[in-house]
């Protein structure tokens, strides 16, 4: 497993995505870190908060995702990981701005003394002034951290503790929208259409028994696993899922992940993906084949992972 041919980025980008970024960067990150703001502001629940937080990287990531990486022709890791950063400050700066201005214009109070928020609205032109002036946003900031503005479990949260729940709300930012954005860098790109290849998900299969018998079989061009293969048909159940990269210039690649079903604990089926090889090397022969294959359907029953 660890020599087998999987395909690797090129390291090459397009100077137009750096045009990109700047256009996302005072367009999409600047409504996305208002949205955010307003929403940690009006939603009082910490625990909450961190899976906004989460979503809001998660978000940053899939705009700097679509438009910079994709757009851009972006083929290089660490180009990528770079975007997804500056993208998630960028946005996370212009939520402080807008943030800082609620505060500012902070009003009546409403709720009860455990859970309760503060009315307020921004003022556009404020915004702007504190987003274009850095040094007036910190110093507000840092005199908003030695009195606090929330409370958790009747304690108003202030000083070195407020800044240690900001860093862990950077961090919930930041982290998914590096990966999110690293991920598109890391997909098959033909250089000699300089497009992105052409993403084909099949059918959902039976699980395998040996899936790594597969893997050999593919890297050595040959065809025998194809007719095991079965398709799932409840795919709340356990499967096995292929997607193809094909191109008409290049090599083809595939990825095979396993998806194992249990229920949550609301009795909801939910499925964890592990993905099992990631673009590995296939050879045109087999793409056709895989693509013209008609397996009988199968109900899963009882199977076991």
């Amino acid at each position: 497993m660890d020599n087998l041919n999987v395909y690797q980025p090129s390291g090459k980008f397009s100077p137009f995505s750096f045009i990109f970024f700047l256009l996302v960067a005072v367009t999409a990150l600047p409504i996305l870190g208002l949205v955010y703001a307003y929403c940690i502001w009006y939603i009082p629940f910490i625990y909450i908060n961190f899976i906004i937080a989460l979503a809001f990287g998660f978000i940053t990531g899939l705009a700097i995702n679509i438009f910079v990486i994709g757009k851009g022709k972006v083929r290089n890791v660490n180009i990528a990981r770079l975007f997804g950063l500056a993208g998630a400050l960028v946005a996370m700066y212009f939520h402080w701005s807008v943030w800082v201005d609620l505060v500012i214009n902070a009003g009546e109070q409403i709720g009860t003394g455990k859970y309760g928020i503060t009315v307020s609205n921004i003022s556009i032109f404020q915004v702007f002034s504190l987003a274009i002036d850095p040094s007036t946003l910190f110093m507000i900031i840092e005199e908003i951290q030695k009195v606090g503005t929330w409370g958790l479990k009747g304690n108003t949260v202030s000083g070195p503790f407020l800044y240690v729940i900001w860093g862990v709300e950077a961090l919930l930012i930041i982290v998914p929208a590096v990966i999110v954005t690293t991920a598109k860098s890391r997909m098959p790109y033909c250089e000699m259409s300089d497009t992105w290849f052409k993403e084909i998900q099949l059918p959902e299969f039976n699980i395998v028994a040996d899936i790594n018998a597969i893997i050999e079989n593919i890297s050595n061009n040959q065809d025998e696993f194809i007719n095991d293969l079965t398709f799932v048909e409840n795919t709340e159940q356990h499967h096995m899922v292929i997607t193809l990269f094909t191109s008409e210039y290049s090599d083809n690649y595939l990825t095979i992940e396993k998806k194992i079903a249990s229920l949550d604990k609301d009795n909801k089926v939910k499925l964890d993906t592990t993905t099992i090889v990631e673009y590995l090397h296939v050879d045109k022969k087999l793409v056709t084949q895989l693509l013209s294959h008609k397996p009988v359907t199968v109900n899963l029953g009882e199977q076991s992972s």
